[in-house]
């Protein structure tokens, strides 16, 4: 049974088959005696698993103050990530459409282009114009770059099948939701919420 859309490649059936040698659960701090696991930060596209967690559904309680925290703190962990590949592709052509290469050469151009890239930016400060990622201003708003997916952009990923969650996952989300919450909260998180 597929989890999200990408069961089909070597990387979906390695994480399916807990093959990809993910680091053992640590706490998420020193003073917690909680191991939590290493996660992928994904959206609505996947199913939640323990090791992959989502925001909660669309429209969680307007009350709900820690679940709409939770949604905000995973949404601003995924923009960086989404960030980097605007970058990537905006700089480098071979991002602009499928790899037609190997799975090992498909590795090493995209390694190749991450060294890069941190050359170039270490090197120039115009590599990255401030309009071309999302940015924060000093009170915390967050403005959208050129290379911002929206929804549209994502309009082709497959559905997932929605199936039942497991507890573990479901106790790794609820961990991580009181975790900002309380010990890692953060001033402007309420802002979003």
């Amino acid at each position: 049974m597929d989890t999200f859309p990408m069961g089909h490649s070597t990387f979906g059936k390695m994480f399916e088959g807990n093959k990809l040698n993910l680091p053992n659960p640590e706490p998420l701090h020193e003073e917690d005696t909680i191991d939590v696991p290493y996660y992928f930060v994904a959206d609505d596209a996947f199913a939640i698993t323990e090791n992959l967690l989502k925001p909660h559904g669309v429209g969680p309680d307007p009350f709900d103050r820690e679940k709409r925290i939770f949604n905000y703190r995973l949404s601003r962990a995924r923009r960086v990530v989404e960030n980097l590949f605007g970058i990537l592709a905006s700089r480098f052509g071979v991002f602009q459409r499928p790899m037609m290469l190997s799975p090992e050469k498909a590795t090493i151009v995209t390694i190749a282009s991450c060294y890069l890239h941190n050359f170039l930016r270490k090197k120039s400060d115009r590599y990255v114009s401030l309009g071309s990622v999302d940015w924060e201003d000093a009170n915390y708003n967050i403005n959208d770059g050129e290379g911002h997916a929206t929804q549209r952009d994502l309009a082709g990923l497959c559905p997932t099948f929605r199936r039942n969650v497991t507890e573990r996952a479901k106790f790794v989300r609820e961990t991580l939701q009181r975790y900002f919450c309380n010990q890692r909260s953060v001033p402007w998180q309420l802002k979003y919420v």
